[in-house]
């Protein structure tokens, strides 16, 4: 899993103008949970009531996980609170882990949960993007890539190519550059989750 850390926000003007502007380069955007074994990252509403996702995650860890949720239980936990709690906001996100040495992938939203990689009964390997899509649309567009024979470190590298390419493309854009900051890479198998970089953790 891959994520940038740039967040914005929007500057309201008394007479009706907005301003969006990079409120920071050293945000959060993928974390650990169910005690470090599961990660999630997320995109949209990035300030919520005062308070990061990052931070809403770090209580959701806490007050609604228990370390024998699954994978699927724990996405569905995640919708329910973004459903109660925060149902005015628009969030996405993305929940992987393993369980019984099977990968789990999950898109989460508030009117959605959806497993990512599986099909007609089996497994799929492939690629889970959320956020800013336009880059990653034109870019692997028809290419037929074979995931199921790909190596970790292949795919570790992938990830962050996808996340490094979208800021360098936006930086040639024509408007504000949402993607930016450092990548912060986490890898997950059946035997540990562990970031191999990480703007504090693993620099």
């Amino acid at each position: 899993m891959a994520a940038d850390s740039r967040l914005t926000s929007n500057f309201s003007y008394g007479n009706g103008a907005t301003d969006r502007f990079t409120l920071t380069d050293n945000a959060q955007k993928l974390v650990l949970v169910r005690k470090s074994t599961i990660g999630i990252s997320f995109c949209g509403d990035a300030i919520i009531e005062g308070k990061t996702v990052a931070d809403i995650l770090r209580i959701f860890d806490i007050e609604k996980i228990s370390v024998e949720d699954t994978v699927s239980q724990v996405s569905e936990k995640l919708q329910v609170f973004l459903q109660s709690s925060y149902g005015t906001y628009n969030i996405a996100f993305i929940v992987a882990g393993y369980d019984s040495d099977e990968p789990f992938v999950y898109s989460v939203t508030k009117n959605e949960l959806r497993r990512t990689n599986f099909e007609n009964g089996q497994l799929v390997y492939t690629m889970t993007f959320n956020g800013e899509m336009e880059t990653i649309n034109k870019l692997f567009n028809g290419i037929a890539t074979n995931f199921s024979l790909m190596p970790l470190k292949d795919a570790a590298d992938l990830a962050e190519f996808s996340a490094e390419v979208t800021i360098k493309y936006q930086r040639f854009q024509h408007t504000i550059a949402t993607c930016g900051g450092a990548i912060d890479l986490l890898v997950i198998t059946k035997d540990y989750a562990k970031f191999i970089k990480h703007k504090l953790l693993a620099p």
